[in-house]
């Protein structure tokens, strides 16, 4: 049989969904595996991620250089963690023969701290089982590396392995960034068998002496406050983006899942929570992207976008204005002391047919930076 073919089998075996954009070498691969295709790469990762976060494996299928477009989410993974298993499998064209670049997918292993396995063609089979209990163990994304000529090769009919799910963790709501880039360190340490690197104790708020929240007088205080109230009522979190709206993870809000890069919110929610908060800048750099497919796809989420018209978390920096971006969505447009914003939110969060989409206007405050509270 061919390679390529017992891999396809292993890949549904091993996972619950598989996502992909075509490309050679790996397009036939996709097709095996019956891979839901997206706008982009990133898209494909977001969406594998959200999965992971609902406790289903997930396979993403890229080439080469598809491994540029989906870095951003990748690298955010090993910092953030994630439940089950993710795996992506990287096409490298080696032959440059549907190509514009010949790029080294295993490279992404160094850059994102990432475990990467390249089976021979008789190993394919064994491989993703095997990545998708190294993506549990460690809490991040593997890689599977193949090329064209593993995946043309000629192998003698396999037995798959049995599938064991195992758990990652998302790291602990109480460590600060600092402190989950070390423990990210820690675990990458051991996976590694860095034996002789001393441990780091990863930075708590309480070890730090603090937090930061939004401004004290920041116009989406009552709208994240709304926001807490009603999801903690329905049992369930937000998917926070990038942004001012990453403070949401944040005391005393603490209502968002996780956040896995700017522009990620949409994509990663539709396959978990259902409902993202994004800034209006997120939307712009990569979150409409991932509207568009939802859309397409008639989907549902309920997504909130602040719209500031800043770059509230980098100086105040000037944003564009998205809605003549979002228009073909119809979003809900209303300002930050509607006062049936509560109402709407409510709405949104309970119903989640389609693609919903509220935009909530607000200024931000003159020459005011984020609170800082002591613990």
């Amino acid at each position: 049989m061919k390679a390529e073919d017992g891999f396809a089998s292993a890949v549904l075996e091993a996972a619950d969904a598989c996502y992909a954009v075509p490309g050679y070498p790996v397009t036939d691969l996709a097709e095996k595996c019956d891979a839901e295709y997206t706008v982009n790469e990133k898209i494909a990762l977001e969406y594998a991620l959200g999965m992971s976060l609902s406790g289903k494996r997930a396979v993403v299928i890229v080439k080469n250089a598809g491994m540029n477009t989906l870095a951003d989410p990748l690298v955010s993974a090993t910092y953030q963690g994630l439940k089950a298993g993710v795996v992506i499998i990287a096409g490298d064209d080696t032959e440059v023969r549907g190509s514009q670049t010949r790029q080294d997918s295993r490279i992404y292993g160094e850059v994102a701290s990432v475990p990467v396995l390249e089976p021979a063609a008789d190993e394919l089979c064994f491989s993703v089982e095997a990545a998708m209990q190294s993506s549990e163990t460690y809490s991040r994304v593997a890689i599977i590396r193949v090329t064209p000529a593993v995946l043309d090769a000629k192998i003698s009919d396999v037995s798959l392995p049995k599938r064991r799910n195992g758990y990652g963790i998302l790291f602990p709501d109480d460590l600060t960034m600092r402190g989950k880039c070390e423990y990210a360190e820690n675990i990458t340490a051991v996976m590694k068998s860095d034996m002789i690197r001393e441990k780091i104790v990863p930075e708590t708020f309480a070890s730090r002496g603090h937090y930061r929240t939004v401004c004290r007088n920041c116009p989406y205080k009552p709208l994240f406050s709304f926001l807490k109230n009603t999801l903690s009522q329905n049992n369930t979190a937000a998917i926070c983006d990038t942004g001012c709206s990453l403070l949401s993870k944040n005391p005393p809000f603490s209502y968002s899942l996780a956040n896995y890069g700017l522009g990620s919110s949409p994509a990663v929610a539709l396959t978990s929570t259902k409902i993202a908060l994004m800034g209006d800048y997120a939307v712009l750099h990569s979150g409409l992207n991932a509207l568009i497919d939802i859309y397409e796809k008639h989907r549902s989420l309920f997504c909130i976008i602040l719209k500031n018209r800043k770059l509230g978390m980098t100086g105040g920096q000037d944003c564009p204005d998205i809605l003549p971006y979002l228009a073909p969505f119809t979003p809900t447009v209303v300002s930050a002391d509607d006062p049936r914003l509560a109402e709407l939110i409510e709405k949104g969060i309970n119903e989640k047919t389609g693609l919903g989409i509220l935009v909530v206007e607000g200024e931000c405050p003159s020459g005011e930076n984020h609170e800082t509270i002591e613990c």
